[in-house]
């Protein structure tokens, strides 16, 4: 995957890569990609976290172990610094690997700032002139 990548640390540096390399850079969590983590994570934004991890024990009975291990790795993993999860960065990639096949001159560009990261897709205008005001 020799597609060009741009990261930008939290030092403002600029580093060049390619997509394959974004893994060196980043760290990734695979148990927040877990579906009862992400379900969790949904219900944490719509009614608050406390009664997002009740009703997630009460309606997952049968479930609750493999949640409470997915969700203590999770945390464990954004402790350690994970800042995206594998989903993300697996999107990110293919995005990428589509963007820059359709225009060479679209590039993925990552910044890494203090506790997250903003994974942002780069490319030249799609107009070249602005429109003319009235």
């Amino acid at each position: 995957m020799a597609i060009p990548c741009i990261i930008i640390n939290p030092n403002c540096e600029v580093i060049e890569i390619n997509i394959s390399g974004l893994s060196n850079h980043l760290k990734v969590s695979m148990s927040m990609s877990s579906p009862l983590v992400k379900k969790y994570s949904q219900l944490s934004l719509q009614i608050g976290s406390e009664k997002a991890m009740k009703q997630m024990m009460m309606s997952h009975m049968n479930e609750v172990d493999e949640f409470c291990l997915m969700w203590d790795e999770a945390k464990k993993d954004v402790a350690n610094g994970a800042m995206v999860t594998i989903d993300d960065l697996v999107d990110a990639i293919g995005t990428a690997k589509k963007e820059f096949f359709e225009s060479p001159r679209r590039i993925l560009v990552v910044q890494i700032n203090e506790i997250d990261c903003d994974i942002l897709l780069v490319g030249k205008p799609e107009f070249d002139e602005l429109p003319e005001s009235d």
